[in-house]
């Protein structure tokens, strides 16, 4: 019994041991066969692995499986069988051209399929029946797969359980009622960069809970009759609308947001008269108000609708209507880069919640605010780069604006309280006018020759400045005085005079500085800068006329420091020694720099935390040719040396040489002086016949 037990317990040992070696083998073949993947819970990472086929191998409650941009051609019956549990599945950027009938088959619970980027084109009738077999499926991109109309219609009809659909960069030219049908769970649909140019009547109407559609990047030439009152986002921008009408319903639109920008509209759309619009995005089209060209017989405009045998015809007063739309809840307007004259009279008075006006890069040459039209929620308002010649604002207050953009006009005259009236105003651009600064205190009756000047002073919210080009010769004393700036721009005024009151009063705010392009000297420099800046961290002095660096930016607290195209030979060390304790960023080409004077370029390159912005640009003069400092090297100095040894030796010679050329010229024409009579004679004895 002895020798039994012993036997017994060798050999449950040996065969645990085999267990344990049969187990290792087992789990060092799963570890290869995630070799090309990997593993965070129950999600598979199998991404640009270059398989070619669905992995066989991974853990059977696999619920998210990565397998976009691979090689896999086909996907086969079963190829999913042991995934049961998937409910995400990516198959985008392959080149699967067939996927089979059963392919999903034991994939009940996928919710997610993403095809995008493959050739399901080439076998669209398998892909139909494959899908229909996902009774879960909720999200589907067919994005990228060379889709027409038809084959798009065959593939995704009746997929009711369907709630997002994107057939984005196909080749969709047409839409009608029967591509889309039996969708009836669809909440949003993307076909943007397609090549649509027509869309029948009631495409959309049996898609009841669609909420978000998007044409953009199309060839849509009009939207009549639109009357989908359950969309809240459209993007029917980048296409080539020309005309805007929504159908005359009294049933409340649910649309928030129209994107109509990059299209040709002429008109301002006729939108629907009750809706809950936030955002109308109207950006570059060719959109104007005519009633300025037309007489009161002929504001009338009809638009005939043809479907079918059936003829509508619409008549509108484009103006009227457009002023009589309600926009409540309107919080963007975006009408930059159209050609707009004017706002027609009360346009903004419906508006009541707008809080981002863009109306940049029109044509207008006036604009108003009157009281009617508070814009009490208004924080942008951009009016660049049109023709405006004066600002007529009879509101009291505009409570929120923070960014006013009024650059690249031609205003010559500012209502002198105009930033009065605005409390929260931080950033202010007049940049390109040719306005003047008010000196304080105000006196009304005090005009110039522009116009009036706009004060500047005790506005407690500004902080961003921006007079580039206005014209300036002076900036008056205390013009800034109660305005707390951190950001100054003053570049591009030729021949501004700085004093030393010009920053006296935003001394203690100023952080970023601009004074480009203005002529300045490093004597008037000194004039200027002479005031004690306590945050000043950057200073845009390039485009000057600078000489040296002036001792008054030792007292400078700078991190960055601007000194492209001025006149600069040489840095001097004193300052730059002072500077380098703070400065972190310097741009210092398009100097004359002298390539025989470069210590200062050894203490910059030096410091370790410094950057020298523009280092590949900055060149030194070796009398010769230019050099890049970046890769100046011992023959500079040897070149100087050189220079400078042979110059000292021909001032030197120089006497020596002068003095034996004198001598060598008087010996040389005494003996010559007796040939030189001969010569003559020789030369004019024979005669001359006239």
């Amino acid at each position: 019994m002895r020798m039994d037990s012993t036997g017994l317990s060798l050999s449950l040992i040996l065969s645990a041991l085999m267990l344990l070696d049969r187990r290792s083998n087992t789990e060092a073949g799963f570890v290869r066969s995630l070799e090309s993947c990997k593993m965070i819970g129950t999600m598979a990472f199998c991404q640009g692995e270059k398989l070619d086929r669905v992995p066989a191998n991974l853990p059977v409650r696999t619920e998210e499986l990565l397998l976009n941009e691979n090689i896999i051609r086909a996907i086969n019956n079963g190829s999913f069988s042991m995934y049961k549990s998937l409910h995400t599945l990516n198959l985008s950027g392959n080149q699967i051209e067939v996927i089979e009938s059963g392919a999903f088959g034991y994939n009940g619970n996928l919710e997610d399929l993403n095809l995008k980027n493959n050739r399901i084109d080439l076998t669209y009738s398998e892909t139909h029946l494959a899908l229909r077999t996902l009774s879960a499926l909720t999200r589907l991109d067919l994005s990228e797969n060379r889709l027409n109309e038809d084959m798009t219609s065959y593939i995704v009809q009746n997929l009711t359980t369907m709630e997002y659909l994107s057939l984005a960069k196909n080749f969709i030219m047409r839409l009608e009622p029967s591509t889309l049908e039996g969708l009836v769970h669809l909440q949003e649909l993307n076909l943007e960069y397609n090549h649509i140019y027509e869309i029948e009547s009631g495409t959309f109407e049996g898609l009841g809970r669609l909420t978000r559609l998007n044409l953009a990047h199309n060839h849509i030439p009009c939207i009549v009759d639109f009357s989908l009152y359950q969309v809240k986002t459209l993007n029917i921008s980048h296409n080539a609308v020309e005309l805007f009408l929504a159908r005359e319903i009294e049933i409340e639109f649910q649309l928030e947001t129209l994107d109509l920008s990059h299209n040709k509209l002429l008109f301002f759309p006729l939108l629907p008269k009750c809706n809950k619009l936030k955002s109308l995005l109207l950006a570059d089209n060719e959109m104007s108000f005519y009633s300025d060209l037309m007489n009161d017989s002929s504001t009338e405009v009809q638009f005939i609708q043809i479907v079918g045998n059936v003829t509508n015809i619409t008549t509108v007063n484009l103006w009227d209507e457009v002023i009589s739309v309600s926009l409540p809840e309107l919080e963007v307007l975006d009408m930059s880069r159209n050609s707009f004259r004017y706002l027609p009279q009360g346009f903004l008075r419906g508006m009541t919640a707008l809080s981002t006006l863009q109306l940049n890069q029109n044509c207008l040459q006036t604009f108003s605010l009157m009281e009617d039209e508070p814009l009490l929620f208004l924080q942008l308002m951009d009016l660049s780069q049109n023709r405006l010649a004066n600002l007529n604002v009879s509101v009291n207050r505009m409570e929120k604006l923070n960014h006013f953009n009024i650059s690249f006009n031609e205003l010559q005259s500012v209502p002198s309280d105009l930033f009065t009236k605005m409390p929260q105003v931080a950033t202010v651009d007049l940049s390109h006018n040719n306005v003047s600064i008010c000196a304080y205190p105000f006196k009304h009756e005090k005009r110039t020759l522009n116009g009036g000047c706009v004060g500047l002073a005790n506005i407690k919210s500004l902080k961003h400045l921006y007079l580039a080009s206005c014209g300036l010769e002076t900036v008056p004393a205390n013009a800034f005085v109660g305005t707390p700036l951190t950001h100054l721009d003053l570049s591009s005024n030729t021949g501004i005079r700085l004093e030393t009151s010009t920053f006296q009063d935003v001394s203690e705010s100023l952080q970023f500085l601009f004074l480009s392009n203005n002529g300045l000297t490093s004597k008037q420099l000194d004039v200027g800068l002479r005031v004690a800046f306590r945050h000043l961290s950057s200073l845009d002095l390039s485009e000057n006329v600078l000489t040296s660096l002036h001792p008054v930016l030792k007292t400078l607290p700078l991190k960055w420091l601007d000194l492209r195209k001025n006149q600069l030979s040489t840095l001097r060390q004193d300052v730059l020694r002072s500077l380098l304790h703070n400065l972190e960023g310097i741009l210092l080409s398009g100097n004359a720099f002298d390539c025989c004077q470069l210590s200062w370029w050894t203490s910059l390159t030096n410091a370790k935390s410094l950057i020298i912005l523009d280092i590949s640009k900055v060149t030194c003069n070796s009398s010769v040719r230019l050099v890049d400092l970046h890769r100046i090297s011992h023959f500079t100095k040897i070149h100087c040396r050189f220079d400078n040894t042979v110059l000292k030796y021909l001032l030197l010679l120089l006497p020596t040489l002068v003095f034996i050329i004198t001598v060598s010229v008087m010996v040389f024409l005494s003996l010559n002086s007796k040939l030189l009579p001969k010569y003559v004679k020789a030369r004019c004895k024979m005669g001359t016949e006239y």
